[in-house]
């Protein structure tokens, strides 16, 4: 009985796995069915794990619930105590983003650099989701000119994905304000420009737009509005004076190498209302394109010859 288990076995491995005197049709025939299987095991695995890490990114806004938005109070630290339970889930938590309505609900991170939440999830685990992270050059508790927030342009619509509806004047109108939590402040900005750039030199004549930038002064920050309004696909009529601080929300684009979507609004002003009038919004119907983006689409450059904006003298 053993012998006749042991043949059948046996059996079974020539069937599957190449043998000592198989034509060479049918080691062909193995070798197909074998890696046929592999790459269905590995792609199950890859589908299997990229799910769990959607499932999990997709749950994050279920945190909120942890915050007790109505409490106010700061501790001697001078940050709201209201964060401390997702503090103690995460270190590096530094604040929430919220534009209603959309996926973009989520906990916020900074760390030492630009590169760990790229791949790590809030939880400190691998994901190809990442978490949305604020630039490691911003301290959150100065009033830099301008904060930074990267997050990934998922192809399942996930983190900063839906910011490229941004493109769509009916998108704009229905949500023209950010919402911005930190440890040290709660607020609310208004966009002002949404537009297409790059993020190498070689995608631009050998330009970097550096919307990106931490800091610059007052007479660069003047062009640098004139410049938000001339390459921004919606002219949404909010004005940028040189007091303004700016929150720029920056993720992938995928029509260049290369290439970004960008979201910039300004905070509010003192007194300013969050409603916002966006009847008078309209499509700009000649934004200013990096090089490869005109290249690629079609486009004439008007701009070829502009002058090439710096955040610093």
């Amino acid at each position: 009985m053993k012998e006749k288990k042991e043949n059948i076995f046996v059996r079974f491995l020539k069937y599957l796995f190449p043998w000592r005197g198989d034509s060479a049709r049918e080691v062909v025939r193995k070798l197909v069915f074998l890696i046929s299987v592999a790459a269905l095991i590995v792609s199950g695995t890859y589908f299997g794990i990229r799910f769990a890490h959607r499932n999990d990114y997709n749950k994050l806004p279920e945190i909120s619930s942890e915050v007790d938005w109505d409490d106010e109070e700061k501790k001697d630290d001078g940050t709201f105590g209201k964060y401390d339970k997702l503090l103690a889930v995460n270190p590096d938590f530094c604040g929430w983003l919220k534009i209603d309505s959309t996926p973009v609900d989520v906990p916020l991170v900074q760390t030492k650099d630009n590169e760990k939440y790229l791949k790590t999830s809030f939880y400190g685990e691998y994901s190809e989701y990442g978490n949305p992270f604020v630039d490691f050059r911003n301290k959150l508790d100065k009033d830099d000119r301008n904060i930074v927030i990267y997050g990934h342009n998922m192809k399942d619509d996930m983190v900063f994905a839906r910011l490229l509806e941004y493109k769509n004047l009916s998108f704009y109108k229905e949500h023209p304000v950010i919402y911005l939590g930190t440890l040290y402040d709660d607020s609310y900005w208004k966009i002002v420009s949404v537009f297409i750039t790059n993020a190498g030199k070689a995608q631009d004549n050998g330009y970097f737009f550096e919307y990106n930038f931490i800091n610059c002064g007052s007479e660069n920050f003047e062009q640098y509005a004139e410049e938000l309004k001339k390459r921004s696909l919606i002219d949404t009529g909010v004005d940028i004076n040189s007091s303004d601080r700016l929150l720029t929300l920056s993720t992938c684009q995928y029509d260049i190498e290369d290439g970004r979507f960008v979201v910039v609004a300004r905070k509010l002003r003192s007194g300013e209302s969050a409603k916002t009038d966006t009847s008078a919004a309209k499509l700009n119907p000649n934004p200013k394109f990096p090089q490869a983006y005109c290249a690629a689409k079609g486009i004439k450059n008007i701009y070829a010859e502009d002058k090439k904006w710096q955040p610093y003298d």
